[in-house]
């Protein structure tokens, strides 16, 4: 019982025999609460009476309130506040670019009910997989072109979407310390799409990467659900690509109109709940369900568009005509969008995804503009390499043992041929890299027994 700092004494209810304990008499303080066991709650009175708490009291002293949350922002006051922010919030539509404070009444009021919507969380209505304004031949490479309609309501549940996470208080980090170019990449639809008066509608290029957006609650729930939001950016980073790591797939074949609806049955860029949810191959069934991604240029796009509902900013980059996605607020990169489901990124045990990430001085090192296209191409998925050093992937040890029953040397086997880009033969054997594969192959039992 805890010490309520009364002289007390026992007594027993007198018609059910519950114990209670009751403060020495004298103590008049009607109405005060002593907390402990649920038998020895009580009224203070003075005198010998006993009674009870009633059923409601006695669960607010045991279930006591959670703390209180910060008081809700008023949305407006908010935008005010943070002007850089509002200004970050553009719509393009065929008349050019629209900043927030420049908006119509109407515009503004829509926002808002989404914004409110996105509080609770729920959403205004957008298509999980909107219809392509665009019609191909079987062998013509697609893009998406997306109607007015829904162009306007992805944009608005996606920037209501973010506000509510910030205004919420939802994450560990904060979109008021961006830069602008970062707020861009969350709130200016002209990183979504873009306006395309040719086609009348709204066009996502191939330079926002190959991935037709989820609804902004479909993204948001799909991390929440799979745990993979973090207490820090780089750690939701890491958990993200670690999910990459063990899911996506990269499809076969080009992205022609009739590949793309082979692989995701839409004749347009994937639709990114059919990647995140997995699609058959219509003429492959016996590959079963699998979360395929478009390539370097899918996952890119699956990224930005994913990680933009947590406000963390993602910028497409092309080296060598492949990309790498760039996390701008932490100044991290892959070193090639498809490094998350390369062989060489499986080992046994697994190693933190969050390592396949560079840091900004590297990345300058490996694809900056004084590198030579040559080496760039080079130094595309390097990262890769230097943790295969490391971890010894099974893809690696597999090859070694191909390499040994093929009577192979260091400089002509398969393992050399994993590493030759950026390696020599004498810097491998400096890393004693052939000694700790037989000894971790010794450790698995042998080359039959590798995972």
């Amino acid at each position: 019982m805890i010490d309520s700092g009364f002289p007390v004494f026992p007594c027993t209810d007198a018609r059910s025999g519950t114990p209670f304990r009751r403060p020495a008499s004298g103590l008049r303080s009607k109405g005060a609460v002593l907390r402990g066991h649920k038998n020895q709650l009580y009224r203070r009175y003075s005198g010998s009476r006993c009674r009870p708490l009633p059923q409601w009291r006695r669960r607010r002293l045991y279930h006591p309130r959670r703390p209180k949350k910060p008081p809700r922002q008023d949305f407006d006051a908010w935008l005010l506040a943070y002007p850089a922010v509002a200004a970050s919030i553009v719509w393009e539509d065929s008349r050019g670019p629209h900043a927030y404070p420049s908006w119509s009444a109407e515009w503004k009021a829509e926002l808002r009910q989404a914004f409110a919507l996105a509080r609770i969380p729920a959403s205004i209505p957008v298509a999980e997989v909107p219809a392509n304004q665009r019609s191909f031949e079987d062998t013509m490479p697609v893009e998406t072109v997306l109607a007015s309609a829904d162009a306007w309501a992805y944009y608005k549940a996606s920037v209501a979407r973010s506000l509510a996470a910030e205004i919420g208080r939802e994450l560990h980090w904060s979109v008021t310390g961006y830069t602008a170019p970062q707020l861009a990449q969350i709130f200016d639809s002209r990183e979504m799409f873009r306006w395309s008066a040719t086609y009348r509608g709204y066009w996502i290029m191939g330079d926002f990467g190959i991935i037709t957006p989820a609804p902004p609650l479909y993204s948001y729930e799909f991390l929440t659900n799979a745990g993979l939001i973090g207490d820090t950016r780089l750690s939701t980073l890491g958990r993200v690509i670690g999910w990459c790591r063990d899911n996506l797939v990269h499809y076969s074949g080009y992205p022609t109109a009739a590949n793309m609806e082979d692989t995701w049955q839409y004749r347009g860029f994937p639709p990114m709940v059919r990647v995140l949810a997995g699609t058959r191959v219509t003429s492959r069934p016996d590959w079963g369900v699998r979360c395929q991604t478009a390539g370097c240029f899918g996952t890119v796009g699956l990224l930005r568009a994913l990680l933009r509902v947590v406000n963390i900013p993602v910028r497409l980059m092309v080296a060598a005509r492949h990309t790498q996605p760039w996390f701008m607020a932490d100044g991290r990169y892959l070193t090639h969008g498809d490094d998350p489901y390369d062989a060489l990124a499986k080992a046994t045990p697994p190693f933190p995804a969050e390592e396949l990430l560079i840091d900004q001085a590297t990345y300058d090192a490996w694809f900056g503009p004084a590198v030579s296209d040559t080496d760039q191409s080079n130094n595309i998925g390097r990262r890769l390499l230097e943790l295969a050093l490391v971890y010894l992937p099974d893809y690696l040890l597999r090859a070694y043992c191909h390499d040994i029953a093929n009577r192979r040397g260091h400089g002509d086997g398969d393992v050399f041929a994993i590493f030759s880009r950026n390696y020599t033969v004498s810097e491998l054997e400096r890393e004693d890299l052939w000694a700790r594969m037989d000894a971790k192959i010794a450790g698995f039992g042998g080359c039959g027994h590798i995972p």
